[in-house]
């Protein structure tokens, strides 16, 4: 039997195992957008469904022309379900989409026995060729949210500021192709930098050296979650993964926002009350021929590195987080 990288053996049988391509899993019908659509292991994603009390009407409101183009990772087209944008729906590359047919069982149970911060998928689903899945907006979905901090951390170089008071921070990336960006050089040769690039480096080395008080058993807690989870990551075999961190800021007597069934940290520090929300998201990235190529590609660059194997990633993953909170004796979870 063929041995996933970083993961345990697994016998898929017939002509998936000879032809490399998961099983299609559990099969079933669901009612999506008012169509209906082809469902995968659904049996193990309704688990989860049950688990956070979700109406089996969760995905009626959704309109697949609101799909935007580059909204997700490796620019999938993605929305959220209007109005209450509770639940967001991606385009799976066929990849990822492979790996969610193969990963679906470990990674439903691991969340069913332990506390996670995986941001739960509910729906993995066909409609016209192309896979999607349906999870939990992370963050709440409250209208007129100011977001203090929002951070994208991967406990690597990637590391990345979203949102600053308020304000996006625009991706630029460097490019070897690009002159006035460059790929490395720009961010030590002052006159090759554009204000975009000045800001989002900037906010790269907030994200990579941010550290966040919180009161001793929540530190514990969180730092437990993400040893658990990066665990889980290294043993089925994938990477690059990453854990989002919202932050909002409010006076001490402000009403604190009701955690709506999110991983939420209230945290009364220096004067202030902080309010954490937490998901662990792109967790589907397997360790393939492009992954290795990149990671020979990108040997000199800064590290640590975000294109390592499986389960280098895991431990750098969980000590990283370990390294960002901490408990912090004037901070306290009582409000």
């Amino acid at each position: 039997a063929a041995r996933p990288p970083g993961g345990r053996a697994r016998a898929f049988g017939g002509s998936d195992m000879d032809s490399g391509i998961a099983p299609a899993g559990e099969a079933g019908m669901f009612s999506v957008g008012g169509e209906t659509v082809h469902t995968h292991n659904d049996g193990h994603f309704k688990k989860l469904r049950d688990k956070h009390g979700v109406p089996t009407t969760f995905v009626e409101k959704l309109d697949f022309g609101q799909l935007s183009k580059f909204g997700g990772k490796g620019g999938k087209p993605m929305t959220f379900i209007y109005p209450e944008c509770k639940y967001l729906v991606k385009e799976l590359s066929n990849e990822d989409h492979q790996s969610l047919l193969k990963h679906a069982s470990e990674i439903v149970d691991h969340m069913m026995r332990t506390e996670s911060l995986i941001v739960p998928v509910f729906l993995h689903f066909t409609r016209g060729g192309k896979h999607y899945l349906v999870m939990r907006n992370c963050f709440p979905s409250r209208e007129g949210t100011i977001w203090h901090r929002k951070y994208d951390l991967k406990g690597n170089r990637d590391d990345k500021v979203m949102d600053i008071d308020g304000e996006r921070v625009e991706e630029a990336h460097k490019r070897c192709f690009h002159f006035h960006t460059c790929w490395y050089g720009c961010d030590v040769v002052p006159f090759l930098q554009t204000a975009a690039r000045k800001r989002y480096f900037a906010g790269k080395q907030e994200a990579f050296t941010a550290h966040f008080a919180l009161a001793e058993p929540q530190a514990q807690r969180i730092i437990a979650m993400c040893k658990a989870d990066a665990e889980l990551f290294g043993l089925i075999g994938t990477m690059d993964y990453s854990l989002m961190v919202g932050v909002t800021k409010i006076g001490v007597g402000e009403p604190v926002p009701p955690a709506d069934g999110l991983k939420q940290f209230v945290v009364h520090h220096e004067g202030y009350i902080y309010v954490y929300y937490l998901g662990i998201i792109d967790f589907l990235q397997e360790w393939t021929l492009i992954k290795k190529v990149a990671a020979v590609i990108k040997v000199f660059a800064p590290h640590p590195l975000s294109t390592v194997p499986p389960h280098v990633y895991s431990r750098q993953f969980s000590t990283a987080m370990a390294q960002k909170f901490k408990a912090e004796p004037t901070a306290s979870h009582r409000v």
